[in-house]
């Protein structure tokens, strides 16, 4: 813990010994902390070695003291303090963002950037439909080249790209290469987020879900019927790389393709506390789809989408092709603080629909398959003919050993 998170700790310690209450986020991050550690003793200790600590520094630091700074730093370091990367707290501005996020309203332009290392080159790996680039004529592989009048290089693309995210109805200037052609356009931020993209590809269908948000599951519905209408033999859908969004949302998804949970827990998935006690079950109703369908996973398939992975094959309406899953398989919670911020806090483990917890674990997929170092790295980039886990998960799909095994 650095010296701001530590002196904003014991700055709490020293307002509730003095006055018995605390104004604001102070007040509301201690009390978070005290349900953290609920051991009486082991909270006295703590708040006695911070009022030592607190003591030394004011007496002796040759700076000055911000103290709205402290505020925002004592909490964040109360969130962190749990050693859990899945729990952390959120100011007034990023909550915010996070909520328009999950209701599948975004800030930025409207697309997932992505630098090829092969020729240098930042290009457009996705435009959601409707967004700013996309009203803009942009289209998925067309190359960026300056960003507010300045040049993309592989120097300062991270940085870049940063800008085409940000607050909304702000705006950025971009220029790229459509078609052949350099277009320079001001695009203004702000969009309904897609979450789902879907192609034909010959006789099987392609769906890309890129996060687990409110909107994902009406998206999935309408890219799955669109595609059964279009005549495919079966669907891929890639989870690779996605970690994004809720159980819950996740669970909404799934409730488009899978029938009501009869067996196992009867849940598509059930939240398990740390005393064992169910705290909240996620159910299905009769409606389905069918289709035959593989699902590509890898090492960052986290969270909402190792759940999906997991209860489509439970249900046995997909098979696995790729590596190993993350591995993380908790529930998050978001409690509201006085000061407008927020502490994501993970509360629960999940138990899939029929499956063994796969937390700290992982999915082991029905097909190993893995991609070069190279290949990981262009992931948002790859063709379909250059990637082996997507050609792997075609074969089984229009081979007819594929159609018996599904």
């Amino acid at each position: 813990m650095n010296r701001k998170i530590s002196l904003g700790l014991a700055l709490a310690l020293i307002f509730v010994a003095m006055a018995g209450s605390v104004a604001g986020t102070m007040a509301v991050s201690m009390k978070m902390y005290n349900s953290i550690i609920k051991d009486l003793p082991k909270r006295s200790q703590t708040y006695s070695l911070l009022a030592e600590i607190d003591d030394v520094i004011r007496t002796n630091y040759y700076g000055e003291i911000n103290e709205t700074l402290l505020n925002a730093d004592m909490a964040e370091g109360f969130a962190n303090g749990v050693g859990d990367s899945y729990s952390y707290y959120m100011t007034a501005s990023e909550y915010d963002v996070y909520k328009n996020e999950m209701n599948g309203q975004k800030m930025g332009v409207g697309i997932i950037p992505a630098f090829n290392e092969d020729d240098m080159c930042l290009y457009a790996a996705e435009v959601s439909d409707g967004s700013p680039a996309a009203l803009n004529n942009m289209t998925k592989g067309d190359r960026i080249v300056t960003i507010d009048e300045e040049e993309v290089t592989v120097y300062n693309y991270k940085e870049l790209v940063k800008k085409l995210e940000g607050e909304k109805l702000s705006s950025v200037n971009v220029a790229f290469i459509h078609d052949g052609n350099l277009v320079a356009a001001n695009m203004v931020k702000g969009y309904t987020a897609q979450t789902v993209y879907y192609e034909t590809v010959g006789q099987v269908g392609y769906v890309k879900i890129t996060d687990f948000y409110s909107t994902t599951a009406s998206q999935l519905k309408n890219a799955v019927n669109t595609l059964i209408k279009q005549g495919v033999s079966g669907i891929i859908i890639d989870l690779r790389a996605v970690s994004n969004g809720t159980v819950e949302y996740a669970t909404d998804a799934l409730d488009v393709l899978v029938p009501v949970a009869s067996d196992g827990t009867k849940a598509l998935a059930t939240a398990v506390d740390k005393n064992g006690e169910a705290i909240e079950t996620f159910t299905s109703d009769a409606d389905s789809i069918n289709v035959s369908t593989v699902i590509l996973v890898d090492k960052d398939t986290s969270g909402p989408a190792e759940l999906f992975a997991c209860d489509m094959r439970d249900f046995g309406k997909a098979k696995l092709v790729g590596t190993a899953t993350k591995g993380n398989g908790t529930m998050q919670r978001v409690y509201q603080l006085s000061d407008g911020g927020a502490v994501k806090l993970t509360v629960a483990e999940i138990k899939p629909y029929t499956s063994d917890v796969y937390n700290g674990v992982g999915l082991t997929p029905d097909y190993l398959v893995e991609l070069s170092s190279q290949k990981k790295n262009r992931l948002a980039l790859l063709s379909h003919s250059e990637d082996e886990q997507y050609q792997k998960a075609n074969s089984l799909l229009t081979s007819s050993a594929g159609a018996d095994e599904q």
